[in-house]
């Protein structure tokens, strides 16, 4: 260890996880203040073996950890959902949660293939000229899916060789992130807290940032767009538009129970296709806040990935990987790994509180 260097990177990232500051981590580690913020600028490039046990014992890291080479990603801005209503500390937090779980996935897929025989398109509404509504028309019938609901949203990603990721975001205000990145499949962390219809819901738009954005536009446009292509994705206008001849709220709870989307997003989809005036939709939005202020009808259960599961089966029954293996691989605490990817109950958890 002593003929490596300490990143200074992976201590912002480990002191943003942990949702301190500098002075919070210098009062818990007993370390100076003075002496962290050189270390998080470069200045100094290497701590003694007792600062390090400090430090690392504070923010519940092995040392391990602060020797990783790995690139950290600044995510961009238009990927977070509401973003704007979330403190700075929570976005950092988020963002660190997310390059953690990049760095982990990155190692594992060193060892790992995946085929596909169509995998996840990329398709430019500007050079093509479609509408977010004709992507998600073409992308149904390149992957052959059958007409009517979606079976399972996450199966269908991870189908097409994408890796959804279960995140524990800890606010309402953010329900998932996607990116690619070269030499890794397209990328999902989802806020697994989130209902199940909208879980679904929320997956789908992620899927249509995935398909449709390559390069940043203005943020309001792509949450439209992304919006507009879930809702054509999960209720195509053909499929579901006999499904939606009642304008009783109290009849659309068989509908979602059938297409495992909202009443909300129903009644919305109702409008979009004019079965419905703007009067009508007013009317139904103001019933809707009035009966389902508590939550709605007919829970949707939320689903469940098997990629990420899978590969981590596979180091430690293929390749014979031990606990001990893979927490020195992923730089991670042995009952982290346990709780994160094995099933254990151990362990902090990466989380952001609000």
């Amino acid at each position: 260890m002593e003929s490596r260097l300490f990143n200074p990177d992976m201590l912002r990232l480990a002191r943003d996880v942990r949702e301190l500051t500098q002075a919070e981590l210098a009062e818990k580690s007993g370390i100076t203040q003075a002496f962290i913020s050189k270390l998080e600028h470069g200045l100094n490039q290497q701590p003694g073996d007792e600062a390090l046990e400090r430090i690392a014992g504070a923010l519940q890291f092995p040392k391990e950890f602060f020797f990783q080479r790995e690139k950290i990603l600044g995510l961009p801005h238009f990927h977070f959902r509401k973003r704007s209503k979330l403190g700075a500390k929570p976005l950092a937090r988020i963002g660190a949660v997310i390059n953690i779980r990049h760095q982990h996935i990155a190692k594992l897929m060193r060892s790992y293939e995946i085929e596909v025989a169509k995998p996840i398109p990329q398709i430019d509404l500007d050079e093509t000229g479609l509408t977010p509504e004709k992507v998600a028309e073409r992308l149904r019938g390149y992957w052959m899916l059958p007409r009517g609901p979606i079976r399972n949203m996450v199966e269908t990603i991870e189908d097409a060789g994408g890796i959804v990721v279960m995140s524990r975001f800890g606010t309402n205000l953010i329900d998932g992130l996607s990116f690619r990145l070269e030499g890794l499949p397209p990328l999902f962390f989802m806020n697994k807290e989130v209902p199940g219809d909208r879980f679904r819901f929320s997956l789908a738009h992620e899927l249509g940032h995935i398909v449709m954005h390559n390069a940043p536009d203005d943020d309001e446009k792509m949450e439209t767009q992304a919006d507009r292509f879930a809702a054509a994705f999960l209720m195509p206008s053909t499929d579901i538009k006999p499904y939606l001849a009642s304008q009783k709220l109290a009849g659309l709870g068989r509908v979602k129970a059938y297409w495992k989307v909202s009443i909300k997003a129903l009644v919305k989809r109702a409008y979009d296709l004019t079965l419905i005036t703007p009067n009508q939709y007013r009317f139904m939005n103001i019933q809707y806040n009035k009966l389902y202020k508590e939550g709605e009808p007919i829970e949707i259960p939320t689903e469940q990935p098997e990629r990420l599961k899978n590969v981590v089966d596979y180091h430690m029954n293929k390749l014979g990987y031990s606990l001990d293996n893979m927490s020195e691989l992923l730089a991670f605490r042995h009952e982290d790994v346990e709780r994160v990817y094995l099933g254990g109950s151990k362990g902090i958890r990466l989380v952001v509180s609000n």
